[in-house]
């Protein structure tokens, strides 16, 4: 009886602590829309040159060569196609930004860039990144 009790009395507590992991995909829904991308790139007049075929390569160069072409056939060959395309720059930056962070470390991210500190740190270091190569050109 007392285990029961003892189960009964520490199961909201389980509950509670057991944590799923984010949802990699809405989190960079998230992410994406905090840092306003779609934004962005239509600031750089649309002409965004992305080679998503090379940072698709880059990507999964550790996976096999079965789970590659998996994956490169989900994708469709219209975003591989045109990579100046505004949806294939957005794959090739969530296919990074998701080779890259983990789910909670996206959560974390799209948690502070939905911040407005957060999405001011992101315009001052995209306009310090400007700055310093309008210095390098």
């Amino acid at each position: 009886m007392r285990f029961c009790l003892l189960i009964l009395f520490s199961l909201p507590f389980m509950v509670c602590s057991a944590q799923s992991e984010p949802n990699a995909e809405l989190e960079f829904e998230r992410f994406y829309n905090a840092l306003k991308m779609d934004e962005i790139f239509n600031g750089l007049g649309g002409n965004v040159q992305v080679d998503t075929k090379q940072i698709l390569a880059d990507t999964l160069k550790d996976l096999p060569e079965s789970q590659k072409q998996f994956l490169i056939n989900a994708m469709g060959t219209a975003v591989l196609a045109e990579p100046s395309d505004m949806s294939a720059a957005k794959m090739a930056f969530k296919l990074k930004i998701l080779s890259l962070l983990s789910p909670q470390e996206l959560k974390i991210a799209a948690d502070f860039y939905s911040t407005n500190i957060g999405l001011k740190a992101h315009r001052a270091i995209i306009e310090a990144k400007v700055a310093a190569s309008n210095v390098l050109d």
